[in-house]
């Protein structure tokens, strides 16, 4: 069966992935897709680096801002949406981009992970509890590489649904080969250069207000254990909130906490060899972005030739 046709951008935080998107969704005629495990958020704009209208450039987006932020969101859910968005654009005569950093979604999405069933007014982990019991949630865990079980299930059910947003490691139940057609590029620099903008970026997002958005967040009801409010940038934001931590404390712990993150993304995608690396060298960042519209179009033309 022929399969769809797809373009990934992927890269730690930082990296430069939503702009190298939009200039090539706008050469190209494409739409973007978002991989992240936040973005898909309304109201969660500083804190998620969400794209504004002006970087968007009027290019498409999907899976940004289409949840409330008490809302569940999984790797699987993103699967779900995501194909179907990756069919409809290839019908349409277009070739998505799938835009992210969150390696689970990536991952899964482009290796064709089996998730667990969705259970309705439960989670796939409280529905598994239930079925199985505990042992089963120990099973699950150990499936994602981890080691370290927590001791009552209640913390069992947390730790996996943050491993499903991104924040671990699964390695079972995946197809043997990528199930789309198309490059996919990892943005590279030098791991000073990506904590220098890392830290630039989350004292911009202070400027710009991310006490403000997770306090309006917190006063319109949703409560502070809600998924969407455990991403980094928003976990933090809220003992300042509380009172129990100054800002200038909340947005070292959110610089350091973001490190961290990156480099368990670099770490994550060591295990898809697949990637194509890009780093941009000494040449203008336009120059850069050409060759990789270069290298894009002729991936699909080499396509084209071998018949697929």
């Amino acid at each position: 069966m022929k399969k769809d046709k797809l373009i990934t951008i992927l890269g730690p935080t930082a990296s430069g992935k939503t702009e190298l998107a939009v200039y090539l969704a706008g050469e190209l005629g494409s739409s973007i897709i978002s991989g992240d495990a936040f973005q898909i958020y309304k109201h969660m704009d500083i804190g998620t680096a969400k794209v504004t209208k002006e970087e968007a450039k009027g290019i498409p987006h999907f899976l940004v801002d289409e949840l409330e932020p008490d809302e569940p969101y999984s790797a699987a859910d993103f699967q779900e949406k995501a194909a179907k968005i990756i069919h409809d654009e290839n019908e349409a005569g277009r070739i998505p981009i799938v835009c992210g950093g969150t390696g689970l979604y990536i991952q899964g999405l482009l290796e064709g992970y089996s998730f667990l069933p969705k259970v309705k007014g439960r989670s796939r982990w409280e529905a598994l509890l239930e079925e199985k019991g505990k042992e089963a949630l120990i099973a699950a865990l150990r499936d994602f590489g981890e080691t370290d079980i927590p001791p009552d299930p209640q913390r069992m059910m947390r730790k996996l649904e943050l491993l499903e947003a991104g924040e671990g490691k699964k390695e079972a139940n995946k197809s043997n080969s990528l199930i789309y057609d198309g490059p996919v590029l990892g943005i590279a620099m030098d791991r000073s250069v990506l904590y220098d903008k890392i830290n630039k970026r989350v004292h911009l997002m202070i400027e710009a207000g991310l006490l403000k958005e997770v306090e309006s967040i917190l006063a319109s009801g949703i409560s502070e254990s809600a998924q969407s409010l455990k991403g980094i940038g928003y976990k933090e934001m809220i003992p300042v909130v509380k009172g129990e931590r100054t800002l200038e404390e909340g947005e070292a712990l959110i610089r350091k906490n973001t490190r961290h993150f990156a480099k368990r993304q670099l770490t994550w995608y060591r295990r898809m060899p697949y990637i194509h690396w890009v780093e941009q060298g000494p040449s203008a960042k336009d120059i850069w972005y050409r060759e990789i519209k270069a290298y894009v179009i002729s991936y699909f033309r080499g396509e084209e030739k071998d018949g697929r």
